[in-house]
């Protein structure tokens, strides 16, 4: 072979190469692609630590988990014609934005989009979200084709945009700077709870509108048991329950109230010092351990999206129904009957949250929860991870039930609930849970 024959051979081989590389990048692109199946899961890390850093109340926490939420699992709808728009049964909600179908996207990256894009619009201090969603962009700009990557962002932009409207309609933004709440001072009334003897957290947020739920007052709810100073009374048995419970000192049961704590707003006094502890929110607790199970179970994208609006959904309802009850009962903590009747002296192991007591937050969420996902993706072990990195370790359940009773009973141990609020609390979220069972259908 001569030098000529061999440069237009060479020639010729670099040219086929190109047009074989070419039509392997155009072959890729033929298809939406999926580059991480666990992306959601990471999103909702990035929203936990906003949450724990703007030491926001635990329902504005769920609001932030909620709508994130439904923007991934609306933004990716249209790629799987096994599932449907949540649109129709939402309240307030209008028809998502659909996809350029001319244009190929990445799955994950458009779901990534729309999760950021609500969360940056929620949380107090967005460069928390922004620097997060910067990162992930830069992870996933040179792993396909430019017009891919935009395509993938400006319609999760897009369908975030759609919810970030729609949930500038729930009254939150309304409420905010009306949180004052009047105590009444009538025997068994809540008041204010040391140490920080804070204002009531939350007052109006059982008016905030909820996402499936029509009406909070669609749910029935017994009323508390009443206040009495008799030592012959069942007020009196169930206030020195908790006393006695407290000063026992069982290990595993401060154990068990300092894992599901999940106080974003707690603090501990040294001398003239307060310090803030830095701890998950219920919300975000529970779609931790969702997140688990998702993984262990190897998900898609789109199963995983599924739970997580499911779930995040009616844990939104919940704290909404929940608060709603509270705010009308305006129940007296163990604190308080046990300082009047029993031990002046007596603390709880756990900071008694600041708003009235019946019934158990944590009993009607974590209820609520274990409803939702026990129905949909069924029992199976898990181990949760959600409380390792604030020190608390890992706990081994056999089933989300298990994890909710657990998280119910914590309450008590940590001297914060009375028994009626824990168990009817169970109830109420019970029926919050079958409600959305029954009520929002993903699948078509």
């Amino acid at each position: 072979m001569n030098a000529t024959m061999l440069k237009r051979t060479l020639l010729f081989s670099i040219i086929g190469l190109s047009l074989f590389q070419n039509a392997c990048q155009k072959a890729t692109e033929t298809e939406n692609k999926i580059i991480q199946n666990d992306i959601l899961s990471i999103c909702n890390m990035a929203i936990q630590n906003a949450i724990v850093v703007d030491h926001v109340a635990a329902p504005v926490g769920s609001r932030r988990y909620v709508y994130a939420s439904i923007a991934a699992y609306e933004s990716l709808v249209p790629f799987h014609s096994n599932y449907q728009s949540v649109a129709p049964m939402m309240n307030g909600l209008k028809a998502t934005p659909l996809p350029d179908t001319t244009q190929k996207y990445c799955l994950d990256l458009v779901a990534m989009a729309a999760h950021t894009y609500v969360s940056q619009k929620l949380v107090y201090k967005e460069d928390s979200i922004a620097n997060f969603r910067k990162r992930q962009l830069e992870f996933y700009q040179d792993k396909m084709s430019n017009s891919m990557f935009e395509a993938s962002i400006s319609y999760g932009d897009s369908v975030g945009s759609h919810i970030v409207k729609w949930s500038k309609s729930d009254s939150f933004a309304y409420f905010r700077g009306r949180e004052f709440f009047l105590t009444k001072n009538n025997p068994g009334s809540w008041e204010q709870t040391p140490p920080d003897f804070m204002e009531a957290i939350e007052p109006n947020w059982g008016r905030i509108r909820p996402v499936l739920v029509k009406s909070v007052r669609e749910f029935q709810f017994d009323a508390p048991e009443p206040y009495s100073t008799n030592k012959q009374s069942r007020f009196y048995a169930i206030a020195k329950q908790v006393y006695d419970t407290v000063n026992s000192k069982d290990t595993n049961q401060l154990k068990t109230a300092w894992y599901w704590d999940d106080n974003p707003n707690a603090s501990v006094h040294y001398g003239h010092a307060t310090i803030n502890v830095l701890k998950v929110s219920p919300a975000g607790h529970w779609l931790s351990m969702f997140s688990t199970v998702a993984r262990q179970k190897n998900y898609s994208l789109m199963e995983t999206a599924d739970g997580m609006v499911r779930l995040s959904s009616a844990i939104f309802d919940a704290f909404i129904t929940c608060w709603h009850v509270k705010y009308k009962t305006d129940y007296l903590r163990p604190i308080t009957a046990i300082h009047d009747l029993i031990d002046s002296s007596w603390n709880s192991p756990i900071q008694t949250p600041a708003f009235p007591e019946y019934p158990s937050g944590h009993s009607v969420v974590s209820s609520a929860a274990a409803t939702v996902l026990t129905a949909t993706f069924g029992e199976y072990e898990f181990t949760d991870s959600a409380e390792f990195k604030f020190g608390l370790g890992v706990r081994k359940f056999k089933n989300f039930r298990e994890a909710s009773n657990q998280a119910c009973m914590s309450r008590l141990y940590g001297g914060i609930h009375f028994i009626d609020a824990i168990e009817k609390g169970k109830k109420l979220g019970n029926e919050v849970g079958n409600y959305h069972v029954t009520h929002l259908k993903t699948k078509r």
